[in-house]
């Protein structure tokens, strides 16, 4: 229970630290280690929204929407990263993606014929 406790109040400060560095108009780098994806976020001028590019493992930088369920649950669930371990996120090998799931004999031949 103390543990949950805790933990809950490191995302909360996590998760604010991320707003606040957004809100200051720095160049904010955060990871969402759930879904294996970073992001950097690009405050441009007070009033518009900001521009978001993400990276998967083993893949290149691409721009994304700034209400995108995964920048909204990165900022939620993520922690803050460096600038480094964002600009060599997509040579790293992910197990997201590459994870040997084996069906069941039965769940096989049914995923099959449908």
């Amino acid at each position: 229970m103390i543990r949950t406790s805790i933990n809950r109040i490191l995302k909360e400060i996590r998760t604010d630290k991320i707003l606040n560095k957004i809100g200051s108009g720095k160049i904010v780098y955060f990871e969402n280690p759930l879904e294996e994806v970073v992001f950097k976020c690009i405050h441009s001028e007070i009033g518009k929204p900001s521009k978001y590019f993400a990276k998967h493992f083993g893949r290149n930088e691409y721009e994304i929407e700034f209400d995108s369920s995964y920048v909204i649950m990165a900022v939620l669930e993520g922690t803050p990263i460096s600038k480094a371990r964002y600009d060599r996120y997509h040579l790293i090998a992910g197990v997201f993606g590459n994870r040997n799931i084996k069906l069941p004999e039965l769940t096989r031949q049914w995923a099959i014929s449908g």
